[in-house]
């Protein structure tokens, strides 16, 4: 990933700290979506369901952590601001 480093203040070659945990994150975050359909049955389970629908919820916070993280600079360290989106055409 390249970006713009305001400490060495140059286009540096951006790298994630932990880029193979980041695709297990979002992973993780992808498994909540074939649950949806059955969550009422999972909500009136109180034995064995809902805890363990409890515990995967307790794992978004450091899942949501790693994905937020910021890429740093390969050269100083310094954490590189996300690159810009791109406008459409059409957009103002």
């Amino acid at each position: 990933m390249k970006a713009h480093c305001e400490r060495c203040n140059e286009t540096v070659e951006g790298s994630f700290r932990h880029p193979r945990m980041r695709l297990v994150a979002r992973g993780y975050l992808l498994f909540a979506i074939p649950i949806i359909p059955i969550l009422p049955i999972i909500g009136s389970e109180f034995t064995v369901s809902l805890p363990l629908l409890m515990f995967y919820m307790l794992g978004m916070g450091p899942v949501l952590a790693i994905i937020r993280e910021p890429a740093t600079c390969e050269q100083c360290g310094a954490f590189l601001p996300k690159p810009a989106k791109a406008r459409p055409s059409g957009a103002r």
